[in-house]
């Protein structure tokens, strides 16, 4: 073999290594705790399930806030210019009361929302029920036999919602894949139904004297359940859950557009984490949800539950230490703020709803200022 030709396979060699290696990188191109800008603003991989624009968005009206939200607008700007804040929106129902984003940040900018996407992977579970798709009940084997040998296989839905399906409690950082696995992901060689399978993941924590934890008894936040919960909607639903979200949450908004779901290569949904949104956009969820949690029907009932402390809960870390209670994906009984309920993500990405009126909070953040942003939300949510 000539010099040339070997000099060819090692640079072959190294570029498809380098190619292995980087979708690791933009799972997490973080270091440490929070999320960088390289996590929280992207345009997604080229796999990932998009959203195209949508006609006739949900109508948001642009309205100058009064002497009394001033005030709470005056102590957010002061935290916003402090902090590693990116974009911020506060609203009393479809009335945009103020929108910021930091940096030059273009309106198009998507922003991953990382946890908050486990409250719209709740949601979408909610709109199967209401179709009669599923029930609370259900249990994992009773639409995914493969998982009949397995402890998760015991879960049902209403178990895997309220993160207390009694299985491994997976890493400090919640996730379930290493990052060798995660490397394993992006190449296509594992899928996250393939991961679910693994005994490790799939098997009941040890409880004293080694007694099997049986689902329902104890919360622990962790990656594992969502997914299963997005692999058991696919099933019933019969198209991949990206598609039934889209269907489902992001056309019932109606958002704008466009948006991005994130995906392994095998259409399976990330439903941990999944949601790419524009600001905007996260403001539309956050006025849908809200009016969708005052109707009388099944999805408000559904939402009303959500928003409902189901199991005392104990955040792994940062931010979710602020709440004593857990609904479904949904923190709620909030220290400051009791009578709320958030979507949350660990670096700052928060979606908050008051239950006694339409005022509602959107942040998008590295890190998240818990105390502060607590303290504004509970002094926007007190005006009528």
């Amino acid at each position: 073999m000539t010099r040339s030709i070997k000099s060819c396979i090692r640079r072959t060699s190294i570029i498809f290594a380098l190619l292995l290696w980087e979708p690791a990188i933009a799972q997490n191109p973080c270091e440490g705790r929070g999320a960088c800008d390289a996590l929280l603003i992207n345009k997604g991989r080229p796999w990932d399930f998009k959203v195209s624009s949508l006609e006739s968005p949900r109508i948001l009206t642009t309205q100058a806030p009064d002497l009394k939200e001033k005030q709470v607008l005056e102590s957010l700007t002061a935290v916003f210019n402090a902090s590693t804040i990116k974009g911020v929106a506060l609203l009393n129902g479809d009335k945009l009361i103020h929108l910021a984003l930091k940096d030059n940040i273009p309106e198009d900018a998507m922003f991953y929302g990382l946890s908050v996407g486990k409250t719209v992977t709740a949601i979408a579970a909610g709109q199967a029920i209401c179709k009669k798709l599923i029930h609370l009940d259900t249990k994992v084997v009773d639409v995914l036999p493969e998982f009949s040998n397995t402890d998760m296989g015991k879960a049902s839905l209403q178990n895997l919602l309220t993160m207390s399906s009694g299985t491994w409690e997976g890493l400090r950082d919640a996730n379930v894949a290493t990052q060798d696995q995660f490397r394993e992901i992006w190449s296509g060689r594992l899928s996250i139904r393939d991961l679910m399978l693994q005994a490790k993941v799939n098997t009941a924590e040890k409880e004293l004297f080694g007694k099997l934890r049986q689902p329902g008894s104890v919360f622990a936040y962790r990656n594992s359940d969502p997914e299963m919960v997005a692999l058991m909607i696919a099933k019933v639903t019969g198209m991949p859950f990206s598609n039934w979200v889209e269907q489902s949450v992001l056309k019932a908004i109606p958002i704008a557009g466009p948006a991005i779901l994130r995906t392994d290569r095998h259409q399976n949904a990330f439903a941990s984490g999944a949601v790419q949104l524009t600001l905007m956009d996260w403001a539309r969820f956050a006025a849908w949800v809200r009016d969708a949690y005052d109707g009388q029907d099944c999805l408000g009932n559904f939402l009303k539950d959500a928003a409902r402390p189901l199991v005392s809960a104990r955040g792994p870390n940062g931010p979710f230490t602020q709440f004593n209670h857990y609904g479904y994906f949904t923190w709620v009984d909030h220290k400051m703020v009791p009578d709320s309920f958030y979507a949350h993500g660990v670096g700052g990405q928060i979606v908050a709803w008051n239950k006694k009126n339409k005022r509602t909070m959107v942040v998008f953040s590295n890190e998240s200022p818990a105390n502060e942003l607590g303290a504004i939300y509970r002094d926007w949510s007190k005006l009528p």
